[in-house]
């Protein structure tokens, strides 16, 4: 049997990866068009909603399963309330995510680190630097190049 429960969670990651769903909740669809779109049975869409609910958005077993049951029942305040949870979550994740630059020497660096770098380069460094990012396309690295440039005027 637990084996068949974990062949059911990875055959539902097939059908309707994370992306995907997050894709279709946010978009306000019922969970018939869901279903219809993923091409999953009722139960199958109803656990992958569960193990999304409970461990990605971090929900608890009984706010889950009650989520679930009124997405099933298609009733719309349900959608958009799972429309601002993933949301939500999405936008915690872009604050939290780190920005890696790669500067002329070849590193790739957080942002941090980028910043401890360029406040260490003199000016005609700065400029090389500047000339780099502007070729390559970088304008993080180009915007934080001439922070610093003026900074040090």
């Amino acid at each position: 049997m637990p084996f068949e429960d974990e062949a059911n969670i990875i055959a539902s990651l097939l059908f309707c990866s994370t992306p995907k769903l997050e894709i279709l909740l946010t978009r306000n669809y019922s969970f018939d068009k869901i279903k219809s779109m993923t091409g999953m049975s009722i139960k199958g869409l109803h656990n992958r909603l569960i193990n999304y609910l409970h461990h990605i958005l971090g929900l608890n077993n009984s706010e889950t399963l009650e989520i679930v049951l009124k997405l099933r029942d298609n009733d719309y305040k349900t959608t958009i309330q799972i429309k601002h949870l993933v949301n939500n979550k999405n936008n915690q994740l872009r604050k939290h995510k780190t920005i890696l630059i790669k500067v002329s020497r070849g590193f790739v660096i957080d942002q941090n680190a980028c910043i401890s770098f360029l406040k260490n380069l003199s000016m005609i460094e700065l400029i090389n630097e500047l000339e780099y990012a502007h070729s390559t396309k970088n304008s993080i690295l180009e915007r934080m190049v001439m922070k610093e440039y003026y900074h040090k005027q």
